[in-house]
């Protein structure tokens, strides 16, 4: 078993440590330089005004889209003219003109410069031909709305937006500094490069499995190292002493010690790969979705007349939803938005708000009862993280079934933010909780975190590199010792 282990051990450090070494170092860099995005406030804040006075039918232009049932409809500014964006099934979205139920005609360069111009305020360097995958726009959340086109501005920043070319807008921002950091965090720490990225079964697999190798070779040898302190502890010599020399020493020693937060760090890694393997996912289901809305998004639409627009002024997009079978209409400027209740012709409070959703997920979840519900606090340990926190005005609805299922619906738009169970809630501390130290009293505690958190990463890299190290050398050793063998075997022969 012993001889196992150390095989084992051995050729996964080899095949694995340079991606180790990798990980520690690029997960400092990305403390810092997280991968670029452009967030929906700032999206929308640098929109036009949607022009609402020459809207003919909604409903008419729904139909021009060939959508039959939608996920989302928003009305969107472009050249001066409402837009409809419709999404559908299958990644599907249509753009059709609200004022003529005209198909948005397909972008081209010169329309994606005139975007950007009015979105940045800035000159234009180049644009690029129509890209489908490039580093910044690799993921699949982006897969609806491809292809792009690339402008570079030429700010300072040396700035580049990707224009989508099925709904006119500006999806994406990236400026020189994230792109030159993040080759040195997230692609490598992601493996994110955009061949490997762009097909997303290939890169699950392949992280998710280079993730448990390594899991697997950490655990070897951890029982490698305690096995062999425990034979120098019981022959009189104290415990952190190593019986090897040099590297292989250091690595030892540094195992003994940290030997477990590498796994924990390692493991932890793991499980953001998970994707419903173990533990459930947080998003809701289309069904869930569409139960909560109690009717579809094309009969919301239906209901909006122009004096419902109308009840809002210098309004940058809006969006139609619905909750509990109640047509809504919400408005958007940058980070505020007004909701609009439709068939009440009010604008609700939170009260309201809070009730209608109660009503919408008993609807959604007609078998169980509500145990309890409450907005999210501030301080509240599964909603804010550092890394995917809850909207502001986020209500929280339990169940009371076996999972103990949390519903969240966010009341600025009246949607389902995600549905967290015990196992989900477990999740947290397993991922968030170790991957990142995001615990209580930690978490936000500068600069005592950033201390703490980057210690461990550079004890990781250290640890790594010393197997490298071992690795390749022991490495080498195979390759000469082979040569040699040859040469003997050559000199036989002659």
């Amino acid at each position: 078993m012993t001889k196992l282990l150390v095989g084992f051990h051995r050729w996964v450090s080899i095949a694995l440590c340079l991606m180790f070494s990798a990980w520690f170092a690029s997960g400092i860099v990305m403390i810092y330089v997280p991968f670029p995005s452009l967030s929906d406030g700032e999206r929308i804040g640098r929109s036009e005004f949607v022009d609402i006075s020459d809207i003919t039918s909604l409903s008419e232009s729904f139909e021009a889209t060939g959508i039959n049932i939608a996920s989302r409809i928003r009305l969107l500014p472009y050249q001066d003219r409402p837009v409809l964006v419709v999404e559908g099934d299958s990644s599907k979205v249509v753009a059709v003109f609200a004022d003529s139920s005209e198909l948005v005609p397909e972008l081209t360069a010169e329309d994606s410069r005139q975007i950007a111009e009015k979105f940045s305020n800035s000159p234009i360097i180049s644009v690029s031909d129509r890209i489908m995958y490039d580093q910044w726009v690799v993921h699949d959340r982006f897969d609806p709305y491809r292809p792009f086109f690339r402008v570079d501005l030429d700010d300072e920043a040396l700035t580049h937006l990707y224009v989508s070319t099925k709904t006119t807008e500006v999806l994406q921002k990236t400026n020189r500094q994230q792109r030159v950091w993040n080759y040195f965090g997230a692609v490598i720490h992601w493996i994110y490069p955009t061949v490997i990225r762009k097909d997303w079964a290939l890169w699950d697999q392949l992280v998710w499995w280079v993730s448990l190798f390594g899991i697997l070779g950490v655990v070897a040898g951890i029982i490698l190292g305690l096995k062999h302190s425990l034979i120098r502890w019981k022959r009189g010599s104290p415990v952190l002493s190593s019986p090897f020399r040099g590297w292989l020493a250091w690595h030892h020693k540094i195992g003994v010690i940290f030997g477990v937060f590498v796994l924990l760090w390692i493991f932890s890694g793991w499980l953001s790969m998970d994707h419903g393997r173990l533990f459930s996912t947080p998003n809701p289901t289309f069904n869930q979705e569409t139960n909560l809305r109690g009717i579809r998004l094309s009969t919301a639409l239906s209901q909006v007349s122009q004096q419902d627009l109308n009840e809002f002024s210098n309004v940058r997009e809006f969006e139609i939803s619905a909750l509990a079978g109640q047509a809504m209409l919400i408005a958007k400027n940058g980070q505020a938005s007004e909701l609009l209740m439709i068939e009440a012709d009010l604008i609700p409070d939170q009260d309201f708000l809070i009730s209608v959703a109660q009503t919408a997920v008993s609807n959604a979840w007609p078998s169980v009862a509500i145990r309890d519900k409450y907005m999210v606090a501030e301080d509240d340990m599964y909603g804010r993280l550092r890394e995917g926190s809850l909207p502001e005005k986020t209500l929280r609805i339990a169940l009371d079934d076996v999972d103990r299922t949390w519903v969240h619906v966010d009341l600025n738009e009246g949607r389902i933010i995600s549905v967290i169970d015990r196992s989900r809630r477990l999740y947290r501390w397993l991922f968030n909780g170790i991957h990142s130290l995001d615990l209580p009293g930690l978490a936000d505690t500068r600069p005592l975190w950033d201390i703490l958190i980057v210690f461990f990463m550079f004890v990781g890299f250290a640890f790594s590199s010393t197997g490298l190290v071992i690795a390749y050398t022991r490495l080498g050793r195979v390759f000469n010792y082979k040569g040699r063998l040859s040469g003997k075997v050559r000199h036989l022969d002659a």
